[in-house]
């Protein structure tokens, strides 16, 4: 049974460039963890990618073999 993720973990380069594009660490993993279910397979690194407005995040869910956490590869503004 697929499990949602309730956590979210950052890779070094994710928080990085989420500052630097100036989105708040609370607002991006609020995103991912509101609009999970809407994920589609990502082409690159991570597996999987969601998008709202200008923010895309590319991520791997489960973390590891935990099935309750998500982990943020990377963060991009979409044009």
């Amino acid at each position: 049974m697929p499990t949602d993720p309730i956590s979210v973990r950052w890779t070094l380069h994710a928080l990085d460039k989420a500052q630097k594009l100036g989105f708040p660490r609370h607002d991006v993993e609020s995103m991912l963890l509101e609009r999970h279910r809407e994920r589609r397979r990502n082409a690159g690194k991570a597996a999987w990618r969601i998008a709202a407005g200008r923010l895309v995040i590319a991520y791997e869910h489960p973390d590891d073999d935990d099935p309750l956490a998500a982990r943020i590869v990377t963060v991009w503004r979409r044009r």
